[in-house]
């Protein structure tokens, strides 16, 4: 894979660089905990030649951190019936409790409200 993204990251423009550290984000986090020293690293980039590009591009790691997260949140509250201990680990955070609180903060309320306001917005087709 590291192969693969090397020739990726070759042919990447500036405007690019965001979306491919979101993407490298999606492919991490379900792994542990992601830092920008890791995702650096593994672009072959020192942890300020990334910041220094990601700034040039109107944003930082931690935003972009924020967003993946939040739009996997999203994703898996809405399309999965995993557990908020197993969402929480699968998105990084080391406690249920960072997580809801990030959460809270994203949406203004917990998952399980989210959860239950958008299974009533979009109800499921009824089994005939």
């Amino acid at each position: 894979m590291r192969q693969h993204i090397i020739e990726d990251m070759e042919q990447l423009t500036p405007e690019e660089l965001p979306s491919f550290v979101q993407h490298l984000l999606r492919s991490f986090l379900p792994n542990g905990r992601v830092t920008i020293d890791l995702v650096a690293d593994y672009m072959l980039l020192s942890k300020r030649s990334l910041q220094r590009l990601l700034a040039e591009e109107g944003t930082s790691f931690q935003s972009l951190l924020e967003s993946t997260r939040k739009s996997m949140a999203q994703r898996y509250l809405k399309n999965s019936n995993i557990s908020q201990t197993q969402l929480a680990s699968l998105l990084g955070y080391s406690e249920l409790s960072a997580f809801s609180r990030a959460f809270q903060r994203w949406f203004g309320q917990s998952p399980r409200a989210w959860k239950q306001a958008q299974s009533i917005a979009t109800p499921q087709d009824p089994a005939h």
